[in-house]
């Protein structure tokens, strides 16, 4: 029950009709019931809305009836080809749309924007352990996949390293040189307080002249 001042409203449904009942003060005991005009709602509608784009070539027709072959002379539509709507679409499209400034064209003939395939959200980063091969005596690690970037780190051999993975492929990058760059996961692999910031570096993995690699898969 709402109230409005001093006039109380109740509402109640009769017969498909929204009826209110009305009492106040001023009535002195006399209600009245008055039918309500329910608010219409609109109809959900697809998210293009105003226009659709031709997806297969049509031609315009007369009328919206689908088993009307009746068509408009010199009206073929072409891929590609953008068509305002007469109206918004409803939830559930017809057979034929009407379009301007006259005509009515398949809806399957449309792309109206139906929803498309959600996009995948951003792989997580990760790191597995590798580890240098047994013959390395020495390799810097360094902020930027490329000789001469400033050194943070080394490994020798038989060192664990973490590299950095998406989706399971390793991250890496290729030099101007054709030599391959691993990413390393610092922290993992010199330990949490190794205090460098960004805690990402790059360490060379494979050289044009060496058929070897820096790293090994697994860690003993």
């Amino acid at each position: 029950m709402n109230k409005i001042n001093d006039r109380k409203l109740s509402v109640r449904v009769l017969a498909g009709m929204t009826i209110a009942t009305i009492s106040s003060s001023y009535l002195q005991g006399v209600a009245l019931e008055l039918p309500v005009l329910a608010v219409s709602q609109p109809s959900p509608m697809l998210v293009a809305q105003l226009a659709c784009v031709v997806s297969k070539t049509t031609s315009v027709y007369k009328t919206a009836n689908p088993s009307d072959p009746e068509v408009l002379p010199n009206r073929p539509l072409r891929v590609g080809t953008a068509v305002p709507l007469a109206e918004p679409l409803p939830s559930v499209p017809p057979a034929r749309v009407q379009i301007r400034p006259n005509g009515f064209v398949d809806y399957a003939a449309l792309d109206c924007g139906r929803p498309t395939t959600p996009v995948t959200p951003p792989t997580t980063k990760t790191s597995v352990c590798r580890t240098v091969r047994n013959s390395v005596i020495a390799m810097e690690v360094r902020r930027e996949p490329r000789r001469g970037a400033a050194a943070i780190a080394a490994v020798g051999a038989n060192q664990r390293v973490y590299v950095t993975q998406l989706g399971g492929v390793t991250t890496s990058r290729k030099d101007a040189n054709g030599e391959v760059w691993v990413e390393v996961d610092l922290q993992r692999t010199f330990g949490r307080n190794f205090g460098i910031s960004p805690s990402f570096g790059w360490l060379s993995n494979s050289v044009p002249s060496d058929p070897r690699s820096t790293l090994v898969n697994g860690c003993s």
